[in-house]
């Protein structure tokens, strides 16, 4: 997934709902149960990350991440 100029990669069973206008997007359970994570931009522009217990963030290079679960 490409958000803005982040590149974001994420497991395939994750379902993510973007809103371009708010620069936020969010990660949810496959059935929409659980938020798994909200990324936003703040009002400098940096990427600002709201990850719950359940998640796993790699950093695999500048400007792009890798999002996994715990479980």
């Amino acid at each position: 997934m490409d958000f803005f100029d982040w590149k974001i990669e994420m497991q395939e069973s994750f379902k993510t709902y973007v809103d371009l206008e708010n620069k936020r997007v969010a990660v949810l359970t496959a059935d929409d149960d659980d938020i798994h994570m909200v990324l936003e931009f703040d009002d400098y522009d940096h990427l600002v990350m709201h990850p719950r217990w359940n998640i796993n963030i790699t950093i695999l290079g500048e400007k792009h991440l890798k999002i996994t679960t715990n479980s």
